[in-house]
């Protein structure tokens, strides 16, 4: 009987991948470090410091927490404006909360969260792990290994619910069943591809196929 609902952040719960990409492309951009859209759009998935060597190979330090600071500011003055959170979600975890034990694992950092979810939503999440607090963010399966320990819950007893193909590789190695949306970085071929137990073209179908687990 599943006992827990474990979801990614980006592309999920919140629609910002499109915002996230555009701020890394100004930042790179005034600061004349060459970085295509099409390397941003293949590693967004990835935490922020994966994505360091993945956008910029052997940048400095000083070279790195430029784009960084520079990222960040682009990123919340576009965030700041909008209501991110994807249509629905604010229903579907309402909903969820009342059956299930709600948890989140992301490769985003706490900051991000904290400044762009609404904390009536984020007081549904009983836990919530961000990779600014983890040894090995995804797709290692170590947060998910970490948050069923923080759960007390078996992993036959959850699922985790996510967007790209990190977010399967790490379910897959943790032994944990794994829906896949399409309202994130990778389409459908490529979530199945991976091994997505299920697909879901948004996560309002996710209430009615947990029911059946």
């Amino acid at each position: 009987m599943l006992e827990a609902i474990i979801f990614d952040y980006n592309g999920v719960l919140i629609n910002d991948l499109d915002i996230l990409e555009s701020a890394y492309l100004d930042a790179s951009r005034e600061l004349g470090i060459p970085l295509s859209s099409k390397t941003v759009r293949e590693f967004i998935s990835y935490a922020p410091d994966q994505k360091r060597n993945l956008f910029f190979g052997d940048i400095s330090d000083e070279g790195w927490n430029r784009v960084v600071r520079l990222k960040t500011k682009h990123y919340f003055e576009k965030a700041d404006r909008e209501n991110l959170v994807i249509p629905g979600v604010d229903t579907v975890l309402t909903s969820l909360s009342a059956r299930y034990s709600l948890a989140l694992i992301s490769n985003t950092t706490r900051e991000y969260f904290d400044r762009t979810f609404p904390p009536h939503l984020s007081a549904l999440l009983e836990e919530t792990l961000f990779a600014d607090e983890v040894p090995k963010p995804k797709p290692s399966p170590e947060p998910l290994l970490e948050m069923l320990r923080r759960l007390e819950i078996e992993k036959d007893r959850c699922c985790y619910v996510g967007d790209s193909v990190l977010d399967i590789r790490m379910s897959k190695a943790a032994g944990v069943p794994v829906f896949a949306v399409v309202t994130g970085g990778n389409s459908k071929d490529e979530l199945r591809e991976a091994g997505a137990d299920w697909i879901l073209g948004s996560l309002r179908e996710l209430e009615a196929k947990v029911r059946t687990l």
